[in-house]
């Protein structure tokens, strides 16, 4: 068992809410995907260097969209459709093809859609994509690449290298790697198991959310097994639309990928609409964000083969 994190649980809150990290939150499941076709070479992945977007560390692809870019694109594998800033796609003349629902952590809006003739990330493209329009105050990037775009590629996010790498290669594993099963459902969301303070809790990491969110049923096992090791704070939640939600924090006693345990984790709860999409909100569930996930050397996502590599500093 390889456990990290120890002792920082209070520093480790001041830090998180000085930084505000909370106030920043994938928008979750993003409605309006359309179906795309796919031209790639899948034997090789695509490696770019890139510059952490935000405090959170949240990596970034160089993409084209209609041969024009590149523009540092997030990847989200907590959303299934794909975003354009408002900027963006205005610099860009994207032809407008009217509204559609997009999911986020405070609930259902109406935003615009436009669509793009190629979405390309290295030899990688995906034709004809319908891409949802939000403000690019919200976003802070030019677009997010969700799961329509992603599919069932690998992600491989190399914190140590400050790079990210799509493909389907598998990753270089070593005694430091911690490998952790994936359930892939129907809807494109990959599952993994995970526990907190030795609880089973259903898991999925987001890779576009600066925090780890827990559902208002992790809350309550959490408050019933006091697992908690610092007092609640109150925080507002910030969705890509704009819309404003309640959200209290506070740090659980730690939580278990594999054989890798990480201690006191600043784990932000509140009545978060992503896990009612996603059919998540009856039973303990926790998303992972770059906040947890930037405490390892890389974390590799391997849908293919149904499986999350964990690779521990060697330190």
């Amino acid at each position: 068992m390889r456990e990290f994190g120890k002792g920082c649980s209070r520093r480790r809150m001041a830090a998180f809410l000085a930084a505000g990290l909370g106030a920043s939150l994938s928008g979750g499941s993003l409605l309006g995907a359309s179906s795309s076709a796919w031209a790639q070479d899948a034997g090789e992945s695509t490696a770019d260097p890139t510059k952490a977007l935000d405090l959170a560390h949240r990596l970034t692809v160089a993409a084209k969209i209609n041969g024009r870019g590149p523009y540092r694109f997030l990847v989200d594998t907590g959303a299934n459709a794909s975003v354009i800033s408002e900027a963006l796609a205005g610099e860009l003349n994207l032809p407008l093809v009217g509204r559609v629902a997009l999911h986020g952590i405070a609930g259902v809006e109406q935003v615009p859609s436009v669509t793009a003739a190629t979405v390309s990330v290295g030899r990688r493209t995906r034709r004809d994509m319908t891409l949802s329009v939000l403000p690019s105050r919200f976003i802070r990037a030019p677009g997010i690449l969700g799961l329509d775009w992603l599919g069932g590629q690998g992600l491989i996010l190399d914190f140590a290298r400050n790079e990210m790498r799509v493909g389907s290669r598998p990753p270089m594993t070593n005694e430091y790697t911690i490998s952790v099963p994936v359930k892939s459902r129907p809807s494109g969301l990959h599952l993994i198991e995970a526990t907190v303070a030795g609880s089973s809790v259903t898991t999925f990491v987001d890779t576009g959310s600066t925090t780890t969110v827990g559902n208002l049923a992790l809350m309550r096992q959490a408050i019933r097994l006091g697992v908690l090791t610092t007092p609640w704070a109150d925080i507002q939640l910030l969705s890509l639309t704009g819309q404003v939600l309640a959200g209290r924090v506070a740090a659980v006693r730690n939580i278990g990928l594999g054989t890798a345990t990480i201690q006191n984790v600043p784990v932000v709860f509140g009545p978060m609409h992503t896990f009612e999409y996603w059919g998540l909100d009856t039973k303990p569930a926790l998303l992972i964000g770059t906040d947890v996930l930037n405490l390892f050397d890389t974390v590799a996502l391997d849908f293919t083969r149904g499986v999350v590599h964990f690779t521990v500093p060697s330190a």
